[in-house]
């Protein structure tokens, strides 16, 4: 293992060195020409004008895309040499266990993410404290502490976000199948999501100050988008503000897809190199995520909205990149069928709960 190790560090110095080039370009572009501090006139708590100096960027958002980026990019192209068969035979020809070698990459490939968001966290967080400190605020306190706080939390989400896109990316024997199932399963976690607090606050009485409506339109709770909403706090708490996001439906979103790491840890290197290029079978994929993924998608749309034409052709497009073919086989045209059924029926669920 440790001749492996060094064969790989040698080997991906180069990229990673690339890698980390990038980053560090856009973090100085960041630091040197982004606005800290703004000055004029804001409202405050009452709604009066008042004029005065105010925090306008900690640094927080800029952040969380390094990290966010690394994390979705990483995994698939260190495990993206399971796509074709050459490499298949390349990586399986090694003195190593299939298991141990997925572990290897896995773990490898987290080291490489942290490293190069570290580098770029110390120069982001130095140049934003030293333009942020020393001066009086109208409405807000700068409190640098909380970026160690966010470090540690930034961390754990990129890790999640790795584990959930090299576990899905994973289950493809293809580039674009395991595109398909990383997009198909985000959507099915924001749905789980959305489909507790419709629950919660249709049948259970579960109340709260935001409308269900508003708090779960559009892509939120998707596990890379998550991370913006907890940067969200860490941005209001460094500038000493009252946090008043509403969290549970992103620390939900988060929890759920932490079940990639056990996933991947247990199926990791089961594939066989003859799979490669195949057409994906993987329970993780078009048999299981995509019928749930369509559910989804007409659970969270309106009858009175037409798009749910589009989640039916949407569907139908699926199969046929399961299949490889436009003609469906039996099996899944009866399994679409029974997806559209079951999501119409959803659909008016909602409308008889209101």
């Amino acid at each position: 293992m440790k001749n492996l190790t060094l064969f790989y560090i040698k080997k991906r110095l180069p990229l990673f060195l690339i890698v980390l080039g990038i980053t560090l370009v856009g973090s100085i572009v960041f630091v040197g020409t982004a606005d800290f501090v703004y000055y004029g006139r804001i409202y405050d708590k009452f709604g009066n004008y008042i004029i005065g100096r105010t925090i306008s960027n900690t640094g927080i958002s800029a952040l969380t895309e390094i990290m966010l980026i690394l994390a979705a990019i990483i995994p698939i192209y260190e495990f993206s040499f399971k796509m074709k068969k050459t490499g298949c035979d390349l990586f399986y020809s090694l003195p190593i266990k299939r298991n141990k070698l997925y572990l290897f990459k896995y773990i490898f490939g987290i080291c490489e993410m942290l490293s190069i968001f570290l580098i770029n966290f110390i120069i982001i967080v130095i140049v934003t404290s030293i333009k942020l400190s020393g001066i009086v605020y109208v409405n807000a306190t700068f409190t640098p502490g909380y970026y160690f706080l966010f470090l540690l939390v930034i961390i754990g989400i990129g890790i999640v976000v790795y584990s959930f896109v090299a576990f899905f990316y994973t289950r493809g024997n293809t580039f674009l199948d395991g595109l398909l199932s990383v997009f198909m399963s985000s959507v099915v976690v924001m749905a789980a999501v959305f489909g507790i607090f419709w629950f919660f606050s249709s049948f259970g009485g579960f109340y709260y100050s935001v409308k269900l409506d508003e708090l779960l339109r559009g892509t939120h709770y998707v596990p890379f988008i998550a991370g913006y909403e907890v940067a969200d706090v860490f941005d209001s708490l460094i500038q000493g503000k009252a946090v008043t996001k509403f969290m549970a439906p992103s620390i939900i979103c988060i929890i759920i897809s932490s079940v990639s790491i056990p996933l991947f840890i247990i199926l990791c290197g089961k594939d066989r190199a003859e799979d490669s290029e195949d057409i994906t079978d993987s329970w993780f994929t078009y048999k299981l995520m995509l019928p749930i993924f369509i559910i989804s998608l007409f659970m969270m749309l309106e009858f009175k909205m037409f798009i749910w034409i589009g989640v039916v052709i949407g569907g139908y497009i699926g199969y046929v990149i399961y299949d490889r073919n436009f003609l469906l086989r039996k099996k899944n045209l009866i399994t679409l069928v029974i997806c559209i059924i079951i999501g119409m029926g959803l659909m008016g669920i909602k409308i008889i709960a209101r």
